[in-house]
């Protein structure tokens, strides 16, 4: 029986890393949450017959053998690990986006918190200059937008960087986010 890594098809969106691993005639799935894919192994394990799966071997069933080939390890390559980081910080602002524009009003704590989280998000993932990234998943204006950080860091959400994009989230912000789940955002 062979093993291979892959990643998954066709999931609904989650904060987090799954990793499909096929192992004979079985796909096995396993999802570890954002914020823990580095430590322990995953929090949920899928065995499912794959499609293409040998039809004798699936009504045998799931063996010990099966579960004995399942690597529950983080993907071990740099490379995995960085485009997994990548995927998930990507992931994180789309999700941060749909929050955003599920809020009431504007300029509420929760509003320049969540736009706070969204802008260092973007630059931790290398914008230079995240604003158009922002007015691109917002529709908000980017004169609107500067404003709105401008006014974040004025009432205490996001600290100034001179001269760059830039910034870090007081933690005011992280306090007002704690209240505020990202993943019922509301779906596009």
């Amino acid at each position: 029986m062979t093993s291979e890594e892959t990643e998954p098809e066709g999931e609904p969106f989650r904060l987090g890393l799954a990793v499909v691993q096929r192992i004979g005639s079985w796909n096995v799935t396993m999802y570890r949450p954002a914020g823990h894919i580095d430590s322990g192994g995953p929090l949920e394990i899928a065995i499912e017959p794959a499609p293409d799966g040998d039809p004798q071997e699936i009504a045998r069933g799931i063996t010990s053998t099966v579960l004995r080939q399942i690597n529950t390890a983080v993907p071990t390559s740099e490379k995995a690990k960085e485009r997994n980081r990548e995927k998930v910080a990507a992931a994180e602002i789309y999700a941060l986006a749909r929050v955003l524009q599920g809020l009431p009003g504007r300029l509420t704590d929760e509003y320049l918190a969540v736009l706070s989280s969204l802008y260092v998000r973007a630059v931790d993932l290398g914008h230079r200059a995240p604003v158009p990234l922002l007015e691109e998943l917002t529709d908000t204006k980017q004169a609107t937008l500067k404003g709105h950080l401008r006014a974040a860091r004025q009432r205490g959400f996001l600290t100034k960087v001179e001269g760059k994009a830039g910034g870090q989230l007081t933690d005011k912000a992280v306090e007002t986010l704690k209240g505020i789940d990202v993943e019922d955002a509301p779906q596009p």
